[in-house]
């Protein structure tokens, strides 16, 4: 297994994630989902693009030990989420990373709709934009249902929630993906620690502001 440690930023230090290790980049977010809407001329149900992020994220951590969006999962009875990219298209969304959301997206009904085509591509990288196209391709014409069914059927890490939700661990993730104890252990570890380097600069920068 190749474990690729990402350079991820952040814009404050109330970005870090709630659930280990990286601190999510809302302008690589950004990115991430114009990059998709783009294959579906800027508009997609909302459901579908959530799960084609989950499958996205979960390969990256199959192949390299860390994930594309940084983001937090979730599982809701219609399967697993991405959870800070669901709340941000309800508005829900930390302050200053829903105004930039806001800036770039629209929720009409159950799509997502760019507001631009104009969003630059900068901070993926050749294998992620290789793996988003390869599963974009895969469910390109599955329908959000169609997604539901599959995810439920091939992501073991998802459990049904007795209420609304539960959180999905890397662990479980990484687990479910087959990976040994001792690599669960060396990418959490690696995670943390990066975590830690990311919020120690993050204070610097504060006080140099």
């Amino acid at each position: 297994m190749v474990i690729v440690k990402k350079v991820l930023t952040k814009s404050s230090l109330g970005a870090r994630l709630k659930l280990r290790g990286y601190f999510m980049n809302i302008h690589k977010l950004i990115e991430v989902v114009n990059y998709m809407l783009k294959k579906y001329e800027y508009r997609l149900n909302y459901t579908k693009l959530l799960k084609m992020l989950y499958l996205a994220d979960r390969q990256s951590y199959d192949d390299t030990g860390s994930p594309i969006t940084g983001d937090t999962y979730t599982a809701l009875k219609a399967g697993p989420i991405l959870s800070n990219t669901y709340n941000l298209i309800r508005n829900k969304g930390n302050q200053n990373d829903q105004n930039l959301w806001n800036s770039r997206f629209l929720k009409d009904a159950y799509d997502l709709v760019a507001l631009t085509d104009k969003i630059p591509c900068n901070t993926l990288s050749d294998y992620e934009k290789e793996v988003l196209d390869g599963i974009d391709s895969k469910f390109h014409n599955y329908t959000f249902t169609d997604l539901i069914e599959y995810t439920h059927a091939n992501c073991p890490e998802w459990k049904a929630p007795k209420d609304s939700a539960l959180p999905i661990s890397i662990e479980s993730i990484l687990q479910a993906l087959g990976k040994s104890p001792d690599e669960i252990a060396f990418i959490i570890e690696e995670e943390e620690s990066f975590a830690q380097e990311e919020a120690a600069l993050a204070q610097l920068s504060e006080l140099n502001a």
